[in-house]
């Protein structure tokens, strides 16, 4: 069986690169999840990954056989979580894995320290480089790893040619 993962555009952020030092918005602070905190992962991915309520269920459908892990949250001045971005081995291979901002909190720059903090957590880790998956239709999403360092990876037969693209879409 193939896992939509397999489907998915790859991306490599290598570990030669400096670990980029993004300063967080005013306000806001990265910190793990905590125990009882699911469904505010789930309010803050609504609208990406099929997430559509924020709920303790939705959670679980989607990391309930994710190994390895480590989930952060991006918080308000209120500790109220409003993004998240996950640091985990997958298939050996560090990851950046569902990085999301609550569709009220997007445009406000919380991705990158975000991504930042991932990059900065498997470092510590000794873990070089970074991979995520990603979708075609992703845009705005691709433009940005790519501002940050990220390479396409050729890992399926038909990579090259939806990375061209990706690429005309994207006007590069």
């Amino acid at each position: 069986m193939v896992k939509k993962y397999d489907k998915q555009l790859k991306m490599h952020r290598p570990a030669t690169l400096p670990l980029p030092n993004v300063a967080l918005p005013s306000g806001f602070h990265i910190r793990s999840m905590r125990e009882d905190e699911q469904a505010c992962w789930s309010n803050c991915c609504l609208g990406e990954f099929d997430i559509t309520e924020a709920t303790l269920e939705w959670f679980m459908t989607k990391m309930h056989d994710q190994p390895m892990r480590e989930i952060f949250f991006i918080c308000n001045s209120d500790d109220q979580p409003v993004g998240t971005a996950t640091a985990q081995l997958l298939k050996g291979e560090p990851f950046l894995h569902y990085i999301a901002v609550h569709p009220d909190w997007r445009g406000r720059g919380l991705a990158k320290p975000l991504m930042s903090h991932v990059l900065a957590r498997h470092a510590e880790l000794s873990r070089a480089g970074c991979y995520l998956t990603t979708d075609d239709f992703r845009l705005p999403a691709i433009n940005s790893y790519l501002q940050f360092g990220w390479q396409p990876v050729m890992w399926s037969d038909d990579a090259q040619q939806r990375w061209e693209s990706v690429y005309a879409q994207l006007g590069i």
